[in-house]
């Protein structure tokens, strides 16, 4: 049984209580802090109505329920990230309730039930010089302290890691569509909670990336199991999973919720999410990603699973959304965004933004009219991709466009033919590895140009 615990940062301009910026300077530590993220004496929050915005957003897009009024809780813990010796967040009355995602699993439809929705401040980053587990000192950064966040309580429904990664790629193909969280600086982490039959259950906290929480999950299901068979019991604790081994170590024996004695946050007023406030906000939602895919399914005519892999990212969406305004074969489009060009972005470590719209498109004319064969079109995004070249400036360098002309095909061929006439008796003798050798012997003299289907066709008619 899998139940995630997800905080999500959420891309305000400004911290949770207090104004300091969220866009701070990384190499600058405690430099973007004031008296109230600081926790000093004396110092009072005011609630940045953006943060609820945001938050109420992300609870309707996962199908909660809202309360009529909600509000702040004091998590108390004594703990160096955090000034104050509590955290502000909610407890009793969250933001929202009872919503899902529905997730794919291999073709089958499946809901992971939302317990609860709420907001709270991020606590300052601890920096541990050396592993966490046998470091000799720690330094704090204040800077993250106050920072915005939504914590996404789901229910124990996942049954392997496969689902929670696939859960945690819906999720964030949700808030990329909600224009709530900016992956260049906002963070998401999930603590995940795991156990098997028998066995109490374990946290790992603080996972940082989709493929570390599907690790941590295999990781952890892997120990337990064995601790199961040697030991008979499973103890409920508190883990860190480390991501250069793969491995997850005890960090605490688990506290329960009494432990933190909450209170009533008596500094911030109750929150009153009255119904016109609601249908406003529901009015200003955005497609949100099944809409998007079914519309893309259906209206561009793709594969039902090629429109849910292309809404995954949204920027992607984006971008196939608009080079098809042009480009009309909609399936050799979807084909070269989600193969080529992905493999390429991926390879060179750059995103889908960095990649300008107006040369995919002019690489993807030559393609669709067939001016360059499959194969030059291969090379040609490659260097595209990497160095942003003009398609018409690389295929030029090339030495022009595809070669389509029977007989300009032919005459290569013959040359090929006479050249290779030990490879041409194979043939004859049944020898079918020579019909490859003798077409990749004509793409090689003309450079790839050539139509590759033009070219088979003139050959096996010449042989």
């Amino acid at each position: 049984m899998i139940g995630l615990e997800i905080h999500v940062q959420l891309a305000t301009k400004s911290k949770m209580f207090c104004r300091c910026p969220t866009g701070y300077d990384e190499s600058k530590p405690n430099t973007a802090t004031c008296s109230i993220c600081l926790g000093l004496p004396g110092s009072l929050p005011v609630f940045n109505k953006k943060v609820l915005d945001y938050a109420v957003k992300l609870s309707m897009a996962l199908n909660c329920t809202f309360p009529k009024e909600t509000y702040f809780s004091r998590k108390i813990y004594f703990y160096p990230d955090m000034g104050k010796n509590f955290q502000i967040t909610q407890n009793e009355s969250p933001l929202s309730r009872n919503g899902y995602i529905e997730i794919d699993l291999n073709g089958k439809k499946k809901k992971i039930r939302i317990r609860r929705v709420h907001m709270e401040e991020d606590p300052a980053k601890l920096i541990h010089i050396g592993k966490i587990t046998d470091a000799k000192y720690t330094l704090m950064d204040y800077n993250r302290s106050g920072m915005p966040l939504c914590e996404i309580v789901t229910e124990p429904d996942m049954e392997s890691p496969e689902e929670a990664r696939i859960f945690m790629n819906k999720l964030n193909s949700i808030l990329q569509h909600l224009g709530i969280f900016n992956p260049d600086f906002c963070t998401i982490k999930a603590d995940a909670n795991v156990s098997i039959e028998g066995g109490e259950r374990v946290e790992v906290k603080n996972i940082s990336g989709f493929k570390s929480i599907e690790a941590a999950l295999k990781y952890e299901i892997e120990r337990q199991n064995k601790e199961m068979k040697s030991s008979g019991k499973i103890e409920r604790e508190t883990r860190h999973f480390e991501t250069e081994t793969g491995t997850t170590h005890t960090l605490r024996k688990k506290e329960a919720e009494a432990d933190y004695g909450y209170i009533f946050e008596p500094d911030l007023p109750v929150i009153t999410l009255e119904t016109d406030y609601l249908a406003k906000m529901r009015d200003v939602l955005p497609e949100l990603p099944d809409a998007r895919a079914k519309r893309i399914h259906e209206q561009y005519k793709l594969d039902k699973s090629v429109a849910d892999t292309i809404v995954l990212d949204k920027h992607l969406a984006d971008f196939f959304e608009e080079c098809a305004k042009k480009i009309k074969n909609y399936e050799l489009l979807a084909n070269w965004v989600l193969g080529d060009l992905l493999k390429c972005i991926n390879y060179n470590s750059i995103t889908i933004n960095d990649v300008s719209k107006n040369g995919f498109m002019e690489l993807m004319e030559f393609i669709e009219k067939e001016k360059i064969s499959p194969r030059q079109a291969k090379e040609v995004i490659k260097v595209f991709v990497e160095k942003g070249t003009s398609p018409k400036e690389i295929v030029k360098k090339m030495g022009g466009e595809a070669i389509t002309n029977d007989k300009e095909i032919e005459a290569v061929v013959k040359k090929v033919l006479e050249k290779n006439k030990k490879a041409v008796d194979d043939y004859e003798r049944g020898n079918e590895n020579s019909f490859n050798f003798l077409f990749g012997q004509v793409m090689r003299e003309t450079k790839s140009r050539a139509h590759p289907d033009i070219v088979r066709r003139v050959l096996k008619k010449l042989l």
